[in-house]
């Protein structure tokens, strides 16, 4: 099966993406240049399939490859604890924001098993490993980023130890995402919690960044990224 995925995806391989797409993901090899369009269809034909058998002999050769077994791993319809132990098998692969974020924007079945789902995701949440913790928390972003969720979604976004990039600067996307859902709430959420000054400043960056912020709101944003310490 591995020589007929690898088969078709060269033939799918585009050189100009793959330049493209490397520039995106500095450090992150094997990238063949297949567009995400024709991986999310190769994917939905695996997982209707015996996903199990592939997954459990699926090459990681390439970007695209990896990239794969994460969207059929998600888009199977089976149910969550059922896949359990390939979740726990597929983290560990994950290096790049890329691969972490496809992955689990294809996991919707998710909210239809919420107490597995925040089990799984708060057993990632303390990783020390930064693609582990935002595997959380961007499956919080995605998947619980609604009104009955944000309080419990912030205080998740406290447990996140792991303090690079990777993993920090979901948790300043989940803070401005919750924002933008109430954004009082999230400010003094802030306000009385501690985060990591960078965090804070990429969190009110994106903030401001974000549509329908008024210019008021968009100067006190500013004064208090102004305040974040270096």
């Amino acid at each position: 099966m591995n020589e007929k995925i690898r088969a078709a995806l060269l033939m799918q391989a585009e050189e100009k993406y793959r330049v493209f797409s490397s520039g995106l993901l500095p450090g992150v090899s094997g990238i063949l240049g297949v567009r995400l369009p024709v991986l999310q269809r190769m994917a939905d034909k695996l997982a209707a399939g015996d996903w199990k058998t592939y997954l459990d002999g699926a090459s990681d050769a390439s970007f695209e490859e990896i990239m794969l077994q994460g969207m059929t791993l998600a888009k199977a319809k089976a149910d969550l604890t059922e896949k359990i132990p390939y979740v726990e098998s597929f983290v560990p692969k994950i290096d790049n924001w890329s691969v972490c974020d496809s992955f689990c924007a294809a996991f919707k079945s998710v909210r239809k098993q919420e107490k597995e789902a925040m089990a799984l995701i708060d057993r990632y949440l303390t990783s020390k490993q930064p693609y582990a913790a935002r595997f959380a928390v961007v499956m919080l972003l995605d998947h619980f980023m609604d009104e009955a969720h944000l309080n419990a979604l912030l205080l998740r976004l406290t447990c996140v130890q792991a303090q690079e990039d990777a993993a920090q600067m979901a948790v300043a996307w989940a803070l401005s995402a919750a924002y933008k859902k109430d954004r009082e709430k999230t400010l003094n959420f802030m306000d009385a919690h501690d985060f990591l000054p960078s965090t804070r400043r990429k969190a009110y960056q994106k903030m401001i960044e974000l549509s329908g912020v008024t210019q008021e709101e968009k100067q006190k944003l500013r004064e208090l990224r102004g305040l974040c310490r270096k």
